[in-house]
């Protein structure tokens, strides 16, 4: 669907991924007493009052990680939440931006109540050593940022290594949710395509890997394959711990 600022793809009536520039999604989720924001994009156009004018209830903001194309629109709005591991990461992108907004914290386990909707805050470190996620319990739906893409970064300011995401990842596996959205699609994915991204791992060799240039870094990329899906990870060669 459109709006004269954003398109955007509704999960169902209260969930939405709302579309930002070069495939970056935010969510939408509205509760009848609560609404929240997960990540804001680039911030290049109004979300505040994109969000405002779809909604009726109040609303908070959070951020899933630190990476630019999720906080660049945290300008927009007045208080923004991640986790306080995060914050220096979130801080290390904003070094050359005035930071007009405050940063509060939320916590791993933290429950946040939207009326008809419960979210937990979920630890999804590996892309950034903060990343979290949102899970939507009623809905057995897990909002990921970017800690679960098809196509993982390892590097970067704030990255952990492979071995801390393999973990992450099988965690993640034994929560009690079906299904699951990243920060760059508008498609909900069964939770087993995340097998994929554990056999990658299982199997990477360095030989195997593409070497090749992202964003300035050297990096290579590792990809797998099966009938739960593709994995595409891309590190850097100090992540890369047995």
């Amino acid at each position: 669907m459109k709006s004269d600022l954003y398109k955007y793809t509704k999960i169902n009536e209260n969930i939405w991924q709302i579309a930002e520039d070069d495939g970056v999604y935010c969510t939408l989720i509205r509760g009848k007493e609560l609404a929240v924001l997960i990540d804001t994009g680039y911030g290049k156009r109004n979300l505040r009052a994109f969000v405002e004018a779809n909604i009726s209830t109040p609303y908070i903001v959070l951020n899933s990680h630190g990476h630019p194309d999720h906080i660049g629109g945290n300008h927009w709005f007045d208080i923004v939440y991640a986790l306080h591991e995060e914050w220096d990461v979130i801080r290390h992108f904003e070094e050359n931006r005035t930071v007009t907004y405050v940063l509060k914290e939320i916590k791993i386990g933290q429950q946040i109540l939207l009326g008809d909707l419960s979210i937990e805050v979920i630890s999804l470190a590996g892309h950034t050593k903060g990343s979290v996620g949102f899970l939507i319990q009623e809905e057995k739906l897990l909002v990921a940022g970017d800690a679960l893409n098809e196509g993982l970064w390892l590097f970067n300011y704030g990255s952990l290594c492979m071995n801390d995401l393999h973990e992450t990842i099988k965690r993640t596996m034994a929560l009690d949710f079906t299904s699951y959205l990243c920060g760059h699609s508008d498609q909900k994915y069964d939770k087993e395509k995340l097998f994929a991204h554990i056999r990658n791992i299982d199997y990477l060799k360095i030989d195997d890997c593409t070497k090749q240039n992202t964003i300035g870094f050297e990096t290579y990329c590792s990809k797998y394959e099966d009938a739960n899906g593709k994995s595409e990870i891309v590190f850097t060669i100090d992540k890369v711990k047995k």
